[in-house]
């Protein structure tokens, strides 16, 4: 009797030491992307639906719904942007592969800070569309909701999440009202709109001035009616408006001719002439239809 008792346990402990390990199903079970969800077959590199790396590391734990934009193709088919530079294109490290003959390699890139999104073309041979306005390579455009972007022939909206602030685009295609001009190199003149343009030494800036004496954020300008009126963002070195410093958060506006200073950096004010907005206009109609007449 004691000999079975010992058979019988000896026959358990082997049950379980013969019981397939987890690691062997996982291992011939279709990898999912943490990216766009796609169920991909055993032994992908890449993900079949977006183009994600799949040996790259897996994010420890995923975004929040609506935290960030995202973009939507006419299939419903959804590209979930990060915080930062989003890279548009067909290359397969871009963040939003887009695997079509008219896109570019690195054709655009949308950048989210805080709570706005902006879009710039990278230069691509087709062209960026925003609501169906050409993105001038170089140009930092604001995003507004349900934005229609069109990069080559592939369409795409935006959907901005609860909070992200909605830009006023038809500024920044229209021509500029008023230039902040660098009084040392007038060569360095930045085109002013109705919208509130961020001034600053970091690159996200509208105006970047490269002078150490500026914070990262220094300023906002902006043009209202017949003024051009400019807010400290409470700077470590101040704002000046001639031997003034302007107190932080409060808009104040420039007095024709005063001299602000920023840092060590010193501008002056220079209003759009109605020849400049015509000439302005002019151009950005023609560059359109050369880019439609292209497609």
């Amino acid at each position: 009797m004691q000999s079975e008792a010992t058979v019988s346990l000896s026959e358990a402990q082997q049950t379980v030491q013969m019981s397939p390990a987890p690691a062997t199903t996982q291992a011939i079970a279709p990898i999912q992307c943490p990216i766009c969800g796609e169920r991909n077959p055993p032994g992908e590199v890449y993900c079949v639906e977006c183009g994600f790396l799949l040996s790259s590391a897996v994010p420890t734990e995923e975004p929040k719904a609506g935290v960030f934009p995202k973009l939507r193709d006419a299939g419903g088919r959804e590209f979930l942007l990060k915080a930062g530079e989003n890279l548009i294109g067909r290359d397969p490290s871009s963040d939003v592969l887009l695997s079509d003959g008219t896109v570019s390699r690195r054709h655009a890139r949308i950048l989210v800070e805080e709570k706005h999104a902006y879009i710039e073309d990278l230069g691509s041979t087709n062209g960026t569309k925003l609501n169906g306005q050409t993105i001038a390579l170089g140009e930092r455009v604001p995003l507004p909701a349900q934005a229609e972007l069109q990069f080559g022939s592939v369409v795409l909206t935006l959907e901005l999440p609860e909070g992200f602030e909605t830009a006023v685009v038809a500024e920044e295609v229209a021509p500029p009202l008023a230039y902040l001009v660098n009084k040392e190199d007038p060569s360095q003149r930045f085109p002013l709109y109705t919208r509130a343009q961020r001034i600053g030494r970091r690159p996200g800036n509208d105006i970047v001035v490269p002078d150490a004496h500026v914070s990262g954020q220094h300023a906002t300008i902006e043009v209202v009616g017949d003024e051009v009126r400019l807010t400290d963002l409470g700077s470590t070195n101040g704002t000046f408006i001639e031997d003034r410093r302007l107190v932080p958060n409060q808009p104040t506006a420039v007095p024709v001719g005063a001299t602000i200073t920023m840092g060590k950096t010193q501008f002056l004010i220079e209003w759009a002439t109605p020849t400049e907005t015509e000439a302005d206009a002019t151009q950005q109609t023609a560059e359109t239809s050369e880019a439609e007449e292209r497609e």
